[in-house]
Order: C-alpha cells, then sequence, then structure tokens
C-alpha cells in the first residue's frame, strides 16, 4: 500500500506542508480576534467581516487539520475495549476503515452541498459560500486519503 521509501517521503512533504497551511492560517484567526478586540474598544474603527473571516477559517484549519492528525495517528483514541496482539491490529484496522468510509460520505455529500449552495454570497464577505464550505469536502476526501495511507505507529519517528 505504501509504495516504498519515495511514496513515504511524498506524503510525508505532503503533510509538513498541510501543517504549514494549518498553522499560517490558525496565525490568522488570532491575528483577525486581536483585531476585533481592538473593534470593539477603539472609536470609529469598525471591520465587521472579521467575526465571518476568524468562523471561515476555523472550518479551514479544523479540516485541513484533520489529515494531518489522522496521518500521525495524533487521533483521540478511546479504548473501551483492550485487546492485544492481532485481535488489537484487526481492531485498529477495522475503526480505520469505518472512518475512512464515513469520511469518503462526507466529502461525497460535502461537495454536493458545497456545489448547491456555492452561488450564494456570504453575508460580510460577499464571497461565493463555495469558499465556506469547501473545506468539507476536500479535509474529508484527504483525511480519508490520510487513512489509507499513513505509515504504523511503530514506523512514526523512524
Amino acid at each position: 500500500m505504501h509504495g516504498g521509501n519515495g511514496f513515504r517521503r511524498v506524503a510525508d512533504q505532503a503533510i509538513a506542508a498541510l501543517t504549514v497551511v494549518v498553522l499560517a492560517l490558525f496565525a490568522a484567526m488570532v491575528t483577525l480576534v486581536f483585531v476585533q478586540i481592538v473593534d470593539r474598544f477603539v472609536p470609529a474603527f469598525s471591520w465587521f467581516w472579521t467575526e465571518e473571516l476568524v468562523r471561515a477559517l476555523l472550518v479551514w484549519s479544523v479540516m485541513l487539520g484533520l489529515p494531518v492528525v489522522l496521518y500521525r495517528h495524533a487521533e483521540i483514541v478511546i479504548d473501551v475495549l483492550p485487546l492485544r496482539g492481532r485481535l488489537q491490529r484487526w481492531r485498529l484496522a477495522l475503526a480505520a476503515l469505518c472512518s475512512a468510509v464515513f469520511l469518503v460520505l462526507l466529502a461525497w455529500h460535502g461537495l454536493a452541498f458545497t456545489q448547491r449552495s456555492g452561488g450564494f454570497p456570504s453575508p460580510t464577505l460577499g464571497i461565493a459560500r463555495t469558499w465556506l464550505y469547501a473545506p468539507i469536502p476536500l479535509g474529508a476526501a484527504l483525511g480519508a486519503i490520510a487513512l489509507l495511507i499513513r505509515p504504523r505507529p511503530e514506523e512514526i519517528g523512524t
């Protein structure tokens, strides 16, 4: 499934690039929240559109952060049925498969929703809502791919 070291190197670089994008989105959110604080206390300073942009950036950062978390095995695992050895590997594989199926369905329906709603402008930004909804199918699709190509936990850091 992994195709050797070349594939792994490309996948690792793609995840590193996506991490940089998510960090940039987060930095933009923090900056805009600071602008919102200033906006509330400084008279004649009104950037009303920052709240909607922060909300949009939050969705983008979460959905683009999803494949990063999944690829690195950094998701929160709730272990209510402790198993060992082969049974544990099968359970983790089944959980990854179920998660991938869910993400594919989310990507499919998210894309349909984005296409249906994209022609309408956002209230304050004035941009097509496509930009507000696009991270859902994109992040879900990338998350499903990340689940399928991610290294085994024992390969992380080697």
